[in-house]
């Protein structure tokens, strides 16, 4: 398994390319956006990467060679400064939450994968921090806006005319104070996760045949007997499903969950240092590495993921510059190289 890594600097600037492998990170490309990167996404059919940059407010659509750098990218405006990004399942939108502008953007792209500029702008989302797409059954298809000042995870349906209306069924209230922030997907369980940021606890939901979301779980990140600061960052599943991690700032903790092969239930088993203040994280596709960034570090962080238990080992630290945030890992596979190839040798 070919894996790649692309780290996020908003201080610098850069977008920095890692190949992954059994003997850990391997520096392939930096990138000079030229502005302050700071959310990443990869297209589903995986040639796209999408980065937000700010204070001109744009997207970058960058072309995914054959070995995992980066192209020359395509630009495009943003409504804002975007937070968090996602696309839909099958590539043909791409969304954007602004937290300070308190709203969520919808961009269509066009047939080869380039974000285009914006065609609808849902206002009013105080905080808005993340967006997520969620696929539900026969067809249905809705957005999740975690809006932070609000305690509020908003549900939004897609329509026809690929554009967002409020969901039938209403949104998704947290406890007050909470602070939703980002949010995960359970990979076979259809199980919902939100990470409160201002709290430090970890909800979990499920996702019944009717559509509704239902509360089920409400845990603490944090070790028995905290007192300290609370300040919740990022959430991510291994791909087999069997374990959920989050990040927490003000004790620069990784907090490791169980989650129960039956029922789901969510079992706290662990926690463990990391980067400073870690801000961002991502699990490769295989479910063997942890990847963290620290808001307040100048280095990227691999851990070793045993397979059995989930427990985390620190194996290398690599320098990224400061205030790295953003992770995402990409899987290679021999459609992306062949139709990158393609198109290299039609090229004039």
């Amino acid at each position: 398994m070919q894996q790649v890594v692309y780290v996020a600097n908003p201080l610098s600037g850069l977008i920095h390319v890692f190949a992954l492998s059994e003997e850990g990170l391997t520096p392939l490309q930096q990138v000079q956006t030229g502005d302050q990167v700071q959310p990443l996404v990869i297209s589903p059919d995986r040639r796209w990467l999408y980065a937000g940059v700010r204070p001109d407010f744009r997207v970058l659509s960058y072309p995914i060679l054959a070995d995992g750098r980066l192209g020359e990218p395509a630009s495009a405006p943003l409504a804002g400064s975007a937070s968090h990004t996602c696309t839909d399942g099958r590539g043909r939108l791409f969304f954007a939450a602004s937290y300070a502008f308190d709203h969520v953007s919808v961009s269509p792209m066009d047939e080869a994968g380039r974000v285009q500029a914006p065609h609808q702008r849902l206002d009013g989302l105080m905080a808005a921090h993340s967006v997520t797409w969620l696929a539900g059954k026969e067809g249905a298809q809705e957005l999740l806006v975690a809006c932070l000042k609000e305690d509020v995870i908003r549900r939004f349906a897609l329509n026809d005319d690929d554009r967002l209306a409020p969901h039938p069924q209403g949104d998704i209230h947290t406890a007050p104070g909470a602070g939703p922030r980002h949010l995960a997907l359970h990979p076979g369980n259809g199980d919902l996760y939100c990470l409160n940021e201002l709290d430090g606890t970890l909800n979990r939901y499920q996702r019944e045949a009717d559509g509704r979301i239902r509360p089920r779980q409400s845990l603490d990140m944090l070790p028995a007997g905290y007192q300290g600061e609370r300040w919740g960052a990022d959430i991510h599943l291994t791909p087999d499903g069997r374990f959920l991690y989050t990040s927490e700032r003000a004790s620069s903790l990784l907090t490791l969950f169980g989650v129960d092969g039956k029922d789901g239930a969510l079992t706290p088993l662990g926690h463990f240092p990391t980067e400073s203040c870690p801000r961002g994280f991502a699990i490769d596709h295989g479910g063997r590495w942890l990847i963290a960034t620290g808001q307040q570090s100048r280095q990227v962080a691999l851990h070793r993921i045993d397979p059995g238990s989930g427990q985390l080992e620190l194996i290398a630290r690599h320098p990224v510059g400061e205030g790295a945030m953003w992770v995402r890992v990409l899987i290679l596979g021999k459609g992306i190289q062949a139709a990158r190839a393609a198109e290299m040798d039609a090229a004039p």
